[in-house]
């Protein structure tokens, strides 16, 4: 029985015993493939390769390090202003202008490809709006609030007040035409 537990020690230690080891020599080489290979025995290198083996020294990781590491600082950055650019002139809007032999066809209720098909695209467009509308259903304590959201957008034909031309403004409400304005001058 004291055998057994001095040999199970021993096995226990020698289990062990390369977590303990720290820091050392590795041997390095290059075989014929271009692999490198590192190992801790100088016995596992091959023949031909020991001539060429180098000694890479393994620092202990817990040894103090032979002189501080040195602090790089960051080099001061100084920024200068840009000159000020002179600012452009507001832009004139593109006059996209819908003469009357094509307006002529353009109805409420039809479709916003229809449209652009006929006319083209716009001068200038409204990003899509969200509109809301409330209903009220019901009587009494059961009575609940439905809403219902339609996309708008607005198409304006931008004309030349200059030439006498007219500005379309054309009201979609999910991709259908809903109400058609000519109007002169523009309102911008």
């Amino acid at each position: 029985m004291k055998t057994s537990y001095q040999a199970m020690t021993v096995g226990v230690f020698l289990l062990l015993f390369p977590v303990f080891a720290v820091g050392g020599e590795v041997y390095k080489w290059v075989d014929e493939k271009g692999t490198f290979n590192l190992t801790d025995d100088l016995k596992k290198v091959p023949e031909r390769f020991r001539n060429q083996a180098e000694v890479v020294t393994v620092p202990d990781k817990y040894a103090e390090p032979p002189e501080p590491v040195p602090v790089l600082e960051k080099p001061a950055v100084t920024y200068e202003p840009e000159p000020e650019r002179p600012k452009p002139a507001p832009a004139k809007p593109a006059y996209v202008f819908i003469p009357f032999d094509k307006f002529k066809y353009l109805t409420e209720g039809m479709t916003e490809a229809e449209l652009l098909s006929r006319v083209g695209p716009p001068s200038m467009e409204v990003a899509d709006e969200v509109e809301s509308r409330g209903v009220s259903r019901g009587r009494g304590l059961r009575r609940g609030l439905f809403s219902r959201e339609a996309l708008v957008k607005r198409y304006y034909y931008i004309g030349d007040p200059d030439l006498g031309e007219r500005t379309t403004i054309i009201h979609l409400t999910n991709g259908i035409v809903r109400r058609i304005e000519r109007v002169f001058p523009p309102t911008w």
